[in-house]
């Protein structure tokens, strides 16, 4: 593979690494942006017709106040008690598949930290290779460097 090839890829490797990181932080914050509740809070603002919408993705329920005020709960897996209790008072009820668990997730997690750490075994590869080059001789400024008439003592 040409130097230029190898730049190029570099920084390919560089600009993705930044970009799959932006995302997992950017997706991080809108997460922790949300206030969680305990289960416990939440049936009785259920109880008080404090809640008008609801969306469940596995066991994280997001939902909505009726003042409009957003809140996240992490729910039992027998959510049939829930469920009642949310028809009971004609809570608006979503079901979604659930994003946060899965193979797909924890990989686009880990994605950065496998670019970053290939990234930087291409530099201590390229670091090293360049330490033999120079201490055989072969690094052309090196060699022109030690080559060189030496002047002084």
């Amino acid at each position: 593979m040409g130097k230029t090839a190898k730049t190029l890829v570099f920084w390919g490797v560089v600009i993705v690494s930044a970009f799959l990181l932006w995302q997992v932080v950017r997706n991080n914050t809108t997460e922790q942006a949300i206030p969680e509740i305990s289960y416990s809070e939440f049936l009785i603002r259920i109880a008080n017709n404090q809640v008008s919408t609801v969306v469940i993705a596995g066991n994280v329920v997001r939902a909505t106040g009726s003042k409009g005020e957003s809140f996240r709960v992490i729910a039992p897996t027998s959510q049939s008690p829930m469920l009642g209790a949310l028809q009971e008072k004609g809570v608006e009820i979503w079901i979604r598949e659930s994003s946060e668990q899965g193979w797909p997730n924890w990989l686009m997690n880990l994605a950065p930290l496998i670019l970053l750490a290939a990234l930087w075994f291409f530099m201590i590869r390229t670091m090293q290779k360049n330490a033999r080059l120079r201490a055989t001789g072969q690094d052309s400024a090196a060699s022109a460097i030690s080559s060189a008439p030496k002047i002084g003592p």
